[in-house]
């Protein structure tokens, strides 16, 4: 799920009578006393008091401590940061728009947050205190029995990958103090447990709801995003359209030198160029493994700079959750352009899966920026790797040696990218064309562990070797580029690379000129079938095509924020569909379709239909113990479905191409945003610049009917069809007819296209523009079809009756 790093700004403390308890906080330059503080705040000699109705209010957030007591940490650098409240007390939000106050329904079953809480832990760097001190009379003395309080709510902040800590840190040592402003409280209360509530200067979306709950697997403790939303009235739309505006730095470029073993180890040396885009910042934040233990960061003149990361998860092979915090002696300066050097090397994040067979992670071997989609950077890559093994990378190969047992390969990438990522194995490399792209498949060439372990109880499946389909395999992708590049425009990079991933890693993942498969899909037909994959079309022609679309959607075209990452994974579903058109058959295609609609109409295992859970543009947010496969499902199959309506509405099925206006509308949009991030928004905007009358339907040469039902709500409508034949003589027939809906609200808006069938042979009559519950047509015909029906072609996302 997205998390929030929450973040904090400083301020000055009253200096009304509290001298006394103000002790002489660490200098500034004592970086390492302040972390130290943070983390383990010492309560006792603290500040304590008696509360009684004391209000802190941000944004729509509206806290109430009724009675009891609160205690405060002393001082960190001049700064109080924490505090612990026990007692009796009320939280109050209301939600700023409809989209929120359907999510805050889906979780709560009510529209609005009013909810008694008994403990609170308040972290923050903003006028908390200030705001509390003027409402409280001071006890005489502090015991600390409190503060163990926040401690425990510290643990589990970090088990679910809040970066609390780093990003306190951070605003401790900010001279921009109202820039960095954090409000962070954790609440009990006694329906919902533990809730997180926030406004954080440094997110786009200042103001953010979450739930703490034991639904993972084994009881683990994960998380709901309730609500979160940009502070003042603005809209998300607004807090994105610079996605970087509250960034400290942009990354220009990276030179990394890594060196990967047979023991499946990685260490490296990583220079990264970097811009400061605020000054007076002392601690930078990046990504990175936990399992990747850094030994030093070195400045431009070689100086070493202290940094802090958090304890090693065993379990993670991605970044997510995770931060390695960069302190600089002095306060940066706006625009300075430096190279920091970063040494890291760790046993994890690796993993050998069988002889040959290794597990390289896509994201998180080398430090990077949050929303490292939105931009871009140049990569110089050196790998020492294995003498006979092959290892590949993002970007151009520009050098091969041999050193003794080394291998040493460089590469480059010829125009700035997202990520960067490598493969090495034991490989059958097979080299196919499509055009002026060269395609490689890296295949293993022996199966590893669980595929070695099936083949041997399993007679009857033969060698399960990913090199056994490593031929057909460029062939399917080299197909699948020359598909994509008639729909989206020109592949971007020089060369793809597919490289199999290990059984046991049962995914995929598309990198810039670069595709991590699962290497069940490097299996035949009979095979999969003997092993119990059932669905053969999923697991090859659509996984290698959904995969290969990547190169377009997510890199080509990146996102602005995670609002607009439907417009990556739905995109490469309805790609994967559309190749399946080309390798099977329309029919094929339409029957895919209707699958991922079924899909949306499905519930869960707690009985929600996966549709109603949220809007495509909720993004990760869908992602909950609520509803497990949401995100999967509704951005995914729902994203894809969206690009098939608009497909479908700009089909001319009487014009030499059919779909020319949608491939002009898909190649602008690819060209506009050409290694740029888009917004939904965006997109939008191409497609009301391609738009066509038909789907004009309010007259404004606009599609927020479209956007406003499928992209930012949720609903499937269910129509009804009725028609009547009569003949009216000299050869002339009418047909009157009748689409009623229901299911949805009534100012819903669809346009039904209506299909005429005539021995063999269907073509489209026309559309029906349901803007009303019920829509009435009638046509005059010079002849006397044999039936009509509606949305053959599940051309717009609804369940139809007829």
């Amino acid at each position: 799920m997205r998390t929030k790093l929450f973040h904090v700004v400083l301020f000055s403390v009253l200096l009304f009578s509290l001298a006394a308890w103000c002790q002489v906080p660490p200098p500034a330059s004592d970086s390492a006393a302040i972390w130290q503080a943070l983390q383990r705040p010492a309560f006792a000699g603290g500040k304590s008091a008696s509360v009684s109705n004391v209000t802190i209010e941000r944004d729509r957030i509206k806290i109430t401590l009724t009675s009891g007591t609160i205690q405060f940490a002393p001082p960190v650098n001049g700064i109080v940061f924490a505090g612990v409240f026990r007692g009796m007390g009320r939280l109050q939000i209301t939600p700023p728009n409809p989209i929120e106050a359907q999510q805050l329904n889906f979780f709560l079953k009510k529209e609005e947050i009013d909810t008694p809480i008994s403990e609170a832990t308040f972290t923050f760097t903003d006028k908390t205190f200030e705001d509390i001190a003027a409402q409280v009379k001071w006890a005489d003395t502090s015991s600390g029995e409190l503060g163990g309080l926040w401690g425990e709510r510290q643990q589990q902040r970090e088990s679910v990958g809040f970066g609390v800590v780093p990003r306190l840190f951070k605003s401790i040592l900010s001279t921009d103090r109202a820039k960095a402003a954090l409000f962070l409280a954790d609440l009990k209360t006694p329906d919902k447990g533990w809730l997180n509530v926030s406004d954080d200067a440094l997110d786009e979306e200042e103001i953010g709801v979450a739930h703490y709950q034991n639904k993972g697997p084994g009881g683990a403790l994960e998380t709901d995003t309730w609500m979160s939303f940009p502070g003042g009235g603005r809209s998300s739309s607004d807090a994105y359209a610079d996605p970087f505006a509250k960034e400290d730095y942009h990354i220009h470029g990276y030179q990394i030198d890594a060196s990967v073993t047979r023991g499946a180890e990685l260490g490296a040396t990583t220079k990264v160029k970097l811009e400061s885009r605020l000054a007076g910042e002392r601690v930078w934040i990046f990504e990175l493994n936990s399992n990747l233990r850094v030994d030093k960061i070195l400045d431009d003149q070689g100086k070493p700079l202290e940094f802090y990361q958090p304890r090693e998860r065993k379990d993670n092979l991605t970044s997510f959750g995770e931060w390695l915090a960069v302190v600089f002696p002095a306060p940066t300066e706006k625009n300075a352009v430096r190279t920091l050097e970063f040494h890291y090397a760790g046993k994890r994040v690796i993993r050998q899966e069988g002889p040959g067979n290794y597990f390289c992670p896509s994201s998180g071997w080398y430090p990077q920026k949050r929303n490292s989609f939105a931009s871009r950077a140049d990569f110089e890559l050196t790998f020492h790797s294995p003498k006979g093994f092959t290892l590949i990378a993002t970007g151009d190969k520009t050098g091969e040696t041999l050193d003794g047992n080394t291998l040493i390969t460089t590469w480059k990438s010829g125009i700035p990218l997202a990520v960067a990522g490598f493969a090495y194995g034991d490989y059958k490399v097979i080299t196919e064309k499509a055009g002026n792209v060269e395609v490689d498949i890296y295949a293993n060439r022996e199966p590893d562990d669980i595929m070695n372990m099936i083949q041997r109880s399993a007679v009857a499946v033969g060698n399960m070797s990913p090199a056994m389909m490593a031929k057909p395999m460029a062939s399917e992708f080299a197909n699948a580029v020359r598909v994509f590049e008639n729909y989206f425009g020109p592949y971007p990079y020089k060369r793809l690379a597919v490289t199999s991933l290990p059984v046991s890693f049962t995914y995929g993942q598309g990198w810039p000129g670069l595709i991590y498969l699962w290497s069940a899909s490097f299996l035949d037909d009979q095979q999969r079938h003997q092993i119990g994959l059932r669905d053969n079309i999923e697991l090859t022609d659509f996984f290698r095509a959904h995969e290969t679309s990547h190169m377009w959607w997510g890199h080509r075209v990146g996102w602005k924020s995670y609002h607009d990452q439907w417009m990556s994974e739905g995109f490469a579903q309805f790609s994967g569909n559309l190749y399946i058109q080309y390798r099977e058959s329309m029919k094929e295609y339409v029957n895919r379709i209707k699958l991922d609609r079924q899909a949306l109409t499905q519930s869960d295992a707690f009985g929600h239909r996966y549709e109603s859970v949220g809007p495509v543009w909720m993004g990760l947010r869908l992602i909950s113990p609520e509803s497990p496969r949401a995100y999967q499902t509704v951005i995914y199959k729902k994203g894809g479905l969206i690009l098939h309506m608009l497909r479908m509405m700009l089909y001319d099925p009487r014009g030499q191409d059919p779909d020319k206006r949608f491939k002009e509308m898909m190649q602008d949009f690819c060209k506009t945003f050409d290694n740029k991030a888009a917004s939904t928004e965006d997109f939008k905007a191409i497609v009301e610049k391609h738009i066509i009358n038909a789907m004009d339907v309010e007259k404004n040469h606009r599609m927020d009917w479209f956007f406003r039902q499928y992209v930012y709500g949720t609903g499937i409508p269910r129509y009804e069809f009725r028609y009547e034949i009569k003949a009216e003589g000299e050869g002339q027939w009418r047909i009157s007819g009748k689409v009623t809906r229901s299911g949805v609200p009534d100012n819903w808006i669809d346009i039904l296209p209506i299909y005429i069938h005539q021995g063999n042979v269907t073509g489209r009559l026309g559309f029906v523009n349901a803007t009303q519950p019920t829509a009435e047509f009638n046509v005059a015909l010079k002849f006397k079809p044999d039936k009509l029906s509606l949305n053959d072609f599940e051309d717009m996302l609804a369940e139809i009756k007829q």
